[in-house]
């Protein structure tokens, strides 16, 4: 039986598990497995998936929070420049040099943040396409457990299928 600290996809090799090692039947590709096994790891996957998405949910928003405060930082940044350069514009001599210096904070300000945010989107991007496959993974094994089910006991003449969606 699958734990509770296990991950969705630890979950589903685990459910796979029951299916291979289920008793054969003689002379055919089917076999018998204990339906309340077999729905008991289904729910408890389904149960504790939006435990994994809810952690996947904070980890973007640490992530948010990371570039907001690159954000603010790099404000701050451009701001402090702009103080420096009002401060070199006083001195006549070095208003040049005051502007090339804060044009480079803020571009290097703006880059790190755009850095950041691309970093972010990467992570993202990767822990959302590993939830999409467990998510295929997971409604593949259930459509082939259920067929093998619908072929074994004639359980699509007894009631309609749901819209696969």
């Amino acid at each position: 039986m699958p734990t509770t600290t296990a991950t969705a996809e630890e979950k589903l090799a685990q459910l796979r598990q029951l299916v291979l090692n289920a008793r054969s039947m003689p002379m055919s590709a089917s076999c018998v497995i204990n339906r309340g096994e077999v729905l008991d790891a289904i729910d408890d996957v389904v149960a504790h998936l939006p435990d994994e998405i809810a952690g996947a949910q904070e980890v973007i928003d640490e992530k948010q929070s990371a570039i907001a405060e690159g954000e603010a930082r790099a404000g701050r940044i451009v701001e402090e420049a702009r103080e420096q350069a009002t401060e070199l514009a006083r001195q006549s001599e070095v208003v040049k040099v005051a502007e090339e210096i804060a044009a480079k904070v803020r571009a290097d300000a703006e880059a790190e943040a755009e850095a950041l945010r691309h970093e972010t989107d990467v992570f993202i991007d990767s822990r959302m396409a590993s939830f999409e496959s467990v998510l295929h993974k997971t409604t593949s094994q259930v459509h082939t457990a259920r067929a093998r089910l619908a072929e074994r006991s004639g359980l699509d003449a007894a009631r309609p299928r749901p819209n696969a969606g």
